[in-house]
């Protein structure tokens, strides 16, 4: 049986110490991510079953240590308890060596252009649809419902860990004056890292979702061409948050969603024609990815608002983070979204 385990336990230790290295230094993976966690516990597992084994081992080498000339068998306990009580409270505390390593990290090396959500920001998905949720300190909330159309696929919703090919969503915020206000979410692929794989493609987050990544310049302070803006970034003027327009008499603002399916091309939007028309769009891209907008307006006191199809990010020799209000040569993609329902709560 201690051979079975034993060699188990080498196999198990070499995929999750490969899927540890992958979630390190590439960008965040659900596959990844469950294989490092199931092979964790396939590790404790075996391990456990090693040690069960071995239990007369400690008490031989403590007796062995007591009965000799030099004895000294605290060492054996004291040196390795030290050792793992420092390096547990260097990563509680970040102290050497814990920060020079996760700087190797891709986590610390991409942390400019990593998403995550605010805290009081959930997501879940439905069966024929997503919610999202954000509350505030204050208990107000904003509320985003998306219902998928017909056209959208709920097969590539859930690929299989090596296609890479699910819809991609951002869902956001904007002052009137056309400013991010805060991201709420976005899909898993483009939150990570700025180049993905998405439709059998390598393809940037500009390439797909080029109307929020273009907002997210200003969050950032990192233009879609990975060229630095100074000027960009968290100021006390911009804080990069929803809670002050919808806890306090707020200024109006935009909610906005934006999508992309992959693979949806059409008589018009597709990779068989000259880079300089129009409707040129790189392969795996198809249409370009849709928008909807609704304006809240706190004067009216409205608690529910529909989002409108407003327009599109433009073929791939368009996407200058601009709207394009021109929708007469989609076809699937204006069907991916049944409907958009906003509830806005306030205290």
């Amino acid at each position: 049986m201690k051979h079975y385990v034993n060699f188990a336990l080498l196999f198990a230790f070499g995929i999750l110490f490969t899927s540890g290295m992958l979630r390190f230094f590439q960008p965040f993976s659900l596959a990844t991510t469950q294989v490092h966690i199931v092979f964790g516990w396939l590790v404790m597992l075996l391990v456990a079953l090693h040690l069960s084994s071995r239990l007369s081992y400690f008490s031989r080498r403590l007796r062995r240590r007591r009965n000799s000339a030099s004895a000294r068998p605290h060492r054996l306990i004291l040196v390795p308890l030290l050792a793992c009580a420092f390096f547990l409270a260097a990563s509680l505390l970040d102290l050497w060596p814990v920060p020079q390593l996760l700087s190797l990290g891709h986590e610390v090396k991409s942390s400019r252009i990593i998403f995550r959500p605010e805290e009081g920001a959930a997501t879940r998905t439905l069966e024929g649809g997503m919610q999202m949720k954000r509350q505030s300190s204050g208990e107000a909330s904003v509320f985003v419902e998306i219902e998928w159309g017909s056209a959208f696929d709920p097969v590539a919703e859930f690929p299989t860990p090596f296609t890479g090919a699910r819809p991609q969503i951002a869902v956001w915020a904007e002052s009137s004056t056309g400013s991010l206000i805060e991201t709420f979410f976005v899909s898993e692929e483009s939150a990570f890292a700025e180049s993905m794989e998405w439709a059998g493609n390598e393809r940037r987050r500009v390439d797909v979702l080029p109307i929020w990544r273009h907002q997210f310049t200003l969050a950032s302070g990192v233009a879609p061409d990975g060229d630095i803006d100074t000027f960009s970034g968290a100021t006390p003027e911009h804080s990069f948050s929803i809670e002050r327009y919808i806890d306090e008499d707020p200024e109006g603002f935009y909610l906005s969603v934006e999508v992309n399916a992959p693979n949806d091309s059409n008589d018009f939007y597709h990779a068989d024609q000259p880079e300089a028309n129009e409707g040129y769009t790189f392969p795996g891209v198809g249409q370009p990815s849709i928008y909807y907008s609704a304006y809240v307006d706190p004067s009216e006191l409205k608690k529910y608002y529909l989002m409108e199809l407003v327009g599109h990010g433009g073929s791939s020799s368009q996407q200058s983070g601009n709207i394009y209000y021109d929708s007469s040569h989609l076809t699937t993609a204006g069907e991916l979204i049944e409907k958009i329902l906003v509830r806005i709560e306030r205290p």
